[in-house]
Order: structure tokens, then sequence, then C-alpha cells
């Protein structure tokens, strides 16, 4: 990687360049399902996560990073993670294997824990650009104003709104849900949860009002890093079809996660993201 600095007249932005292999695909890690604050541009995508952003340019033979704090992204986009040790350890699962052949450049994502909770509560039932279109509404009333985009709402600002404002941004019945969780979340230390087992952990966030297994689960691969978990959604129920049949999609995760220990999460997003492309 090499960095440098340029001035974006709004904020300085640095710089940092990032050589392409097989292992890193900017469209498949953000167009897999797991973030919504992503808008497409010329040569790349603009993202912006947490009270930060970057503008991902996709060169010929590398990617070049403009952000606010190349540490943040650098950890957001998961850099760190050896993705071909992790495959690696598929060789001999040829449906699995077909998946990481087909996705193989998706990373996934260390989001901020609350951006998510909100997040995942806004995409049940939903469809992708509808999610986007409720997150932006909601930024951009209450996030701060960061000068070209605004910063995801802090849990006061969300904390504060009643359930009509998030019904006026689209949410719907989800409206209720965003209103209580917020409320809910200003009486936790969302540090100590960070410290919590994946179980415990589980169990904290299905306490919160609307908040399922596979959302929780969902909430626990992209907020938490949590990679000992498998959220079950319809996708993932035709893939297993044949293999579980007429199985509770619980029971379902639960099954997955023995199979797959460690590496649940990563499995999960290669064989969602096959599934949901290729509809094999």
């Amino acid at each position: 990687m090499t960095a440098s600095a340029v001035d974006d007249g709004a904020f300085l932005m640095q710089s940092f360049e990032v050589e392409k292999t097989p292992y890193f695909d900017v469209a498949m890690t953000l167009e897999c399902g797991q973030v919504f604050r992503f808008v497409k541009i010329e040569d790349g995508y603009r993202v912006m996560a947490k009270d930060h952003i970057a503008l991902v340019h996709d060169k010929s033979d590398r990617y070049v990073i403009e952000c606010d704090d190349p540490d943040y992204f650098k950890r957001y986009f998961d850099f760190e993670t050896d993705y071909a040790l992790v495959q690696s350890k598929f060789k001999d699962k040829v449906f699995v294997e077909s998946a990481i052949e087909f996705g193989r450049g998706i990373h996934i994502l260390r989001q901020d824990p609350v951006e998510t909770i909100f997040s995942f509560l806004i995409s049940q039932n939903n469809h992708i650009p509808r999610i986007k279109g409720i997150i932006e509404k909601i930024c951009s009333a209450i996030g701060e104003d960061k000068g070209g985009y605004h910063a995801f709402p802090t849990l006061e600002s969300l904390a504060a709104q009643d359930e009509k404002f998030f019904a006026e941004c689209g949410a719907g019945y989800r409206a209720n849900y965003l209103c209580r969780v917020a409320k809910s979340l200003t009486h936790e230390n969302m540090e100590e949860w960070k410290k919590l087992g994946t179980d415990e952990l589980r169990q904290k966030l299905m306490s919160l009002h609307g908040v399922g297994r596979k959302v929780a689960d969902c909430i626990l691969l992209f907020g938490f890093s949590r990679f000992d978990v498998f959220p079950v959604d319809t996708w993932i129920k035709k893939v297993f079809s044949e293999e579980l049949p007429d199985m509770s999609a619980d029971k379902m995760s639960v099954l997955l996660v023995q199979k797959y220990g460690q590496y649940s999460g990563f499995v999960q997003q290669w064989l969602f993201y096959y599934k949901r492309e290729k509809k094999v």
C-alpha cells in the first residue's frame, strides 16, 4: 500500500493504493448485500461509513482509495485478513468451492455496530434500493453535515426521534422497531457488548424489539466481526433445500455453524452471493 494526500475542498482527503489480487474485488464486496451506504461513481464507488467517507477508484492494476482516514478504511475493508488462507480451507467442498470461485473477491466489511443494527432492522422484508433510500433519508435529516455528505446519526440523535420521523423516512412498520431500539440502546454500553461471547451477544441483540435470529446473526457478522455465525435467509434456504429440507431457518443456522465452525460467516456470504447472482 502507498499513501498520499489530496485536498477535496471540503475536507482533507488522504490516498492509499491497494494492489489488485483475486482476493479483493470492491464491487463484489459492496454489492453482496452486507452494506448499504455506497453509490457507484464513474470509476468505482463512493462509500460512507459511520462518519467517514472514501472514494474507491478502480484502476487497471490497483485500487486508489481517497478517504478522510486511511487507518479506518484499511480496517473497514478488512485488508488484514488472509482471504487466500481462509478460502484454502474449502478445497474439498464442491459446492462451496464453486461459490468461492464465483465470489472470491468478497471481503467481510468491519462495520460500526450501531449503524449495522439500524441498517439490518431496515433491511427486513425489503429490497436494496429502498433500504439505501431510507437510510439516506435518515442520515440527511439528522446526521452531521460533513461537507458533501452526512454522517450516520449518533445514537443520541436517533433516540431523540419519534416513530413518526422514521415512518416519514419510509421505514413503514419498521419505524416502531427503529424508534424503540434507539431508545433501548441509549442505556447500553456497546464497548461492553463487544466483549461478550457470540451466543451471549446474540441474546442481547435478540432482546431488541424487532430483532430475530437472522437479523441478529447479520449484525454479529457485519457489525461485530463474529465469523462463527450463519445467517439463514431465503437464498440460503434454497442452497440447502435438498440437504436440509423442511427445516426452520433458526435450526438450519445452528446446524450450519456446527458444520462450518469458525469460518461459517465467510461460507454464508460466498453461498448467498453465488445463489443470488447465479441462481443455480
